[in-house]
């Protein structure tokens, strides 16, 4: 079967493009605190995996 190049329309679930047009997935991010570690999911890009923050508007 012949394979095409990735549109933004063909992304895996998970997956988007900021509007900088960088990748960015989903992943799971732990953080450890003083009542523990703590898990939750976060979308970071995918060149230096720095968290892209959503707006909260």
């Amino acid at each position: 079967m012949a394979t095409k190049p990735n549109s933004p329309d063909d992304t895996a679930p998970g997956e988007s493009a900021d509007q900088s047009g960088e990748g960015t997935f989903e992943t799971d991010v732990s953080e450890t605190g003083d009542d523990g570690t703590t898990v939750r999911q976060a979308e970071v890009k995918e060149d230096d995996l720095s968290e892209v923050k959503k707006d909260q508007s």
